[in-house]
């Protein structure tokens, strides 16, 4: 027969703490403490690596920003080397914009003495030759000036440009106007220089010169060896006329 119970045979023997209560309080407060010290030891050395690496990226973001400065500073100094290049380009700018403006309405003689030595057939010839100018209405539309009255047989007065009749003196809004005196061998002839006339040159799809027309055309004296007939007439220049020169041009063109 066996003794005690089940329990105490699993247990074993009971076991008797004979220390103090205090000193076991004590015990355990220092655990505690030791287990809160090496916390916050930890805490503290995480803080210190979290401090480096923090540092670390300040360290090179300022040089970084000193290295953007450096760049600033270079690119200003740059700058500042070449604001007298933009100033002269500028310069250039403003007086290529006014050569544009001067040379807006240019009419070159030559151009129209080479076209009308190239017109007038060899039985008529020019002794006198005069050019008025029309002055540019209010948006520089151009209008016949004051001074060139329409010859007989036109309708509308100077200064209504298109409201004169098709082919008159003066209709089509011209930029000037030239009047021919000369003598030819008949009428038909001098009929022949302005046909020419009609027919001259053309400028981007526009006849150079409008309404040729004659105002006067006489036989001379019957006691001369060949009869020839003097006469004037007149003709008007388009825009077309102008010369072009200094003005802007699409791309891929170029001024004669």
């Amino acid at each position: 027969m066996s003794w005690g119970t089940p329990w105490a045979q699993h247990q074993g023997p009971p076991r008797i703490d004979l220390l103090p209560r205090q000193i076991t309080q004590q015990r355990t407060v220092r655990r505690q403490r030791t287990g809160i010290g090496a916390c916050f030891v930890l805490l503290l050395a995480l803080l210190g690596l979290w401090y480096v690496v923090e540092s670390q990226q300040l360290t090179e973001a300022q040089r970084q920003v000193d290295e953007e400065r450096a760049v600033t500073a270079g690119l200003r100094q740059h700058r500042a080397e070449l604001q007298p290049l933009a100033d002269l380009e500028a310069e250039i700018a403003a007086a290529e914009q006014l050569r544009s403006q001067v040379y807006a309405r240019e009419l070159r003689f030559s151009s129209v003495m080479r076209d009308i030595s190239a017109i007038v057939p060899d039985d008529v010839w020019l002794t006198t030759m005069n050019a008025a100018f029309k002055d540019a209405a209010a948006g520089g539309a151009p209008a016949p000036a004051g001074g060139t009255a329409p010859a007989s047989g036109s309708t509308g007065t100077a200064g209504t440009g298109d409201a004169l009749t098709a082919g008159a003196p003066g209709a089509g809004a011209p930029v000037a106007t030239i009047t021919f005196g000369g003598s030819g061998l008949g009428h038909v002839d001098v009929g022949g220089f302005l046909r020419a006339l009609a027919r001259g040159p053309q400028k981007d799809g526009q006849p150079v010169y409008l309404n040729p027309y004659f105002t006067t055309s006489q036989k001379g004296d019957d006691d001369q060896s060949q009869e020839t007939v003097t006469f004037t007439a007149t003709v008007d220049l388009s825009t077309a006329a102008f010369s072009g020169r200094y003005q802007p041009q699409p791309a891929g063109t170029v001024t004669p």
